[in-house]
């Protein structure tokens, strides 16, 4: 079972580390009429992680941004993104981007790579958080989750129906239950290890 490269992919960068334009939020922000420029910001802890500048052309995206690679001067980057769009069911059109490496659509471009362009998910080979958590982690963030729906201590807030607020308790205790059996497992497992059985 199992080869090269199966398993849990914790040695991939991780999407949420990176910067990445949605071309989703510039749809419902209303950036995405020709011919306007807007800049774009990212942040980290609360401080300044980056920004570029996005022209709007008719059936693409024109990035502009200053790149620094490893040990050298910074480079003035300047290409184009192709944007394609998609009929929605009830009307509307959805915008996609064209991944510049594989052409592929995508809402989502992550930055950058080595010649310090933009590139989907599957070309930057890039995993969620997620999937390198293990059973423990993916339970502890599903309490957090839910816990921090609930006002303090647990207590119902305000605006909350109170069917709502009876089934966040039960999903809380189903998930706490389960908590308590894996490391149940986990702690059975380690003493049999120190008994050497």
């Amino acid at each position: 079972m199992g080869g090269f490269g199966s398993g849990r992919p914790g040695w991939r960068r991780k999407c949420e580390q990176l910067p990445r334009i949605d071309v989703r939020h510039f749809q419902r922000r209303r950036l995405l009429w020709p011919r306007h420029t807007f800049p774009w910001h990212w942040s980290r802890g609360g401080e300044s992680a980056g920004s570029i500048r996005v022209e709007v052309r008719p059936s693409s995206l024109r990035l502009l941004y200053n790149w620094t690679p490893s040990d050298a001067d910074p480079v003035s980057m300047d290409y184009v993104v192709r944007v394609d769009t998609s009929e929605c069911h009830f009307g509307g059109s959805r915008a996609w981007f064209q991944c510049p490496r594989c052409w592929r659509r995508c809402a989502i471009l992550y930055g950058v790579a080595s010649d310090g362009k933009f590139g989907c998910r599957r070309c930057m080979r890039l995993a969620y958080a997620g999937e390198a958590e293990s059973r423990v982690d993916r339970i502890n963030r599903k309490l957090h989750k839910l816990e921090a729906k609930l006002g303090v201590e647990g207590q119902k807030p305000k605006w909350m129906r109170w069917p709502t607020y009876n089934r966040i308790c039960e999903k809380l205790d189903a998930a706490d239950q389960v908590w308590g059996a894996v490391a149940l497992s986990r702690f059975s497992g380690l003493l049999l290890e120190g008994t050497g059985l």
